[in-house]
């Protein structure tokens, strides 16, 4: 799927409510605390379950059948004493409900029925992660979101976005700025806000939860993955460079992704280079290294990762860290430009939950 999906007001009004229901209880599962947290801040932790219902309700099951809507999870419980829900619980056949688990003093999954996860990645994100919990027979939904800055300004149109609360912010300049030369102080400016779009999703892939494990790299405890996170045209070296195979430090997995030999960014064991896709390796070259970069040059045409080198250029690969020095779980990594190459089971799991519901 490459057309974006629009996330409207409606869609996100349940989960408004959910989460104010959790807030007003104090039962903030899953790392959240009633004590520390404010609902503003819950809001965002929570904001990425939206694409849940988003994507099965007007992309996944109008293909199966135009009377079928999603099942979210809306309980209330800890996953340390309930277990897991998969993110979708079932879905409902006009009025009656065809669940895909049930509750029996623990999750539980009904026999052949579809185990699907929804996972959501911001649109500015470079990699795309998962923990491992038990996901090894699901089917991973793995969905790009790209909310705007302001997606709650809807629900507070009429209280907050009126005339008379903006002309209340309105200083009186006379009185107080003297000296304003540079226009470091701006008065507040009049918020508008001229539909109820809150932004888009789309989806980046459908695949097995195993798939994905086999094709990402895992990152143990404390461990930090470096990722591709551009690749920019420069200027070529000079002629007497000493240049050499890239392919001389890296070698060909089972999956077609290229494995890095060693850390050749620095010599942190801690630090981890995630593998990449290279097609006409061949053609590239290495040509020198930074603690952040590798240069290489091209002597013919080839792909690295989703980027097209052209024959005869030089390139900068640039790469960042993501730093989990303080984290002690493991985590499996792969740059989002690359989860294509991962297979997609999308028509299987149209099929298993097509059969499951007959």
């Amino acid at each position: 799927m490459k057309d974006d999906i629009i996330i409207r007001k409606e869609d996100v009004v349940p989960y408004i409510y959910f989460v104010c229901s959790m807030a007003q209880r104090g039962r903030m599962y899953g790392g959240l605390s009633g004590k520390s947290d404010y609902i503003g801040g819950i809001f965002d932790r929570w904001i990425n379950i939206i694409p849940e219902s988003v994507i099965f309700n007007k992309y996944f099951l109008p293909k199966i059948s135009k009377n079928l809507s999603v099942i979210s999870d809306y309980y209330e419980y800890d996953p340390k004493k309930s277990g897991i829900a998969p993110d979708v619980l079932g879905v409902r056949i006009g009025q009656d409900a065809k669940p895909f688990v049930e509750y029996v003093n623990k999750w539980q999954a009904l026999n052949k029925a579809p185990q699907i996860e929804v996972k959501s990645f911001k649109k500015t994100q470079y990699m795309v992660t998962l923990r491992n919990q038990g996901y090894d027979d699901k089917y991973l939904v793995m969905v790009e979101t790209n909310l705007d800055v302001d997606y709650l300004l809807p629900f507070f149109e009429k209280e907050v976005i009126s005339d008379d609360i903006y002309k209340k912010l309105k200083m009186n300049d006379d009185v107080f700025i003297k000296s304003n030369t540079n226009d470091d102080l701006s008065p507040v400016t009049k918020v508008t806000r001229e539909n109820s779009d809150l932004g888009s999703l789309k989806l980046i892939t459908v695949c097995l939860a195993k798939d994905f494990m086999r094709y990402s790299n895992l990152c143990s405890a404390n461990e930090s993955p470096i990722y591709v996170k551009e690749i920019t045209e420069t200027r070529q070296p000079q002629i007497d460079t000493t240049v050499e195979p890239l392919l001389n430090y890296l070698t060909k997995n089972e999956n077609g992704l290229y494995h890095w030999k060693a850390n050749i960014l620095d010599e942190n064991i801690k630090h981890k280079i995630l593998d990449v896709y290279i097609s006409g390796i061949q053609n590239v070259y290495y040509v020198r290294n930074s603690k952040s970069s590798i240069t290489v040059i091209t002597k013919g045409s080839a792909t690295f990762n989703d980027t097209v080198l052209e024959a005869g250029k030089a390139y900068i690969i640039k790469f960042q860290l993501l730093d989990r020095a303080s984290n002690n779980g493991e985590e499996y990594f792969i740059n989002k430009t690359i989860v294509e190459k991962i297979p997609s089971k999308e028509n299987d799991m149209l099929n298993d939950i097509k059969q499951f519901i007959e």
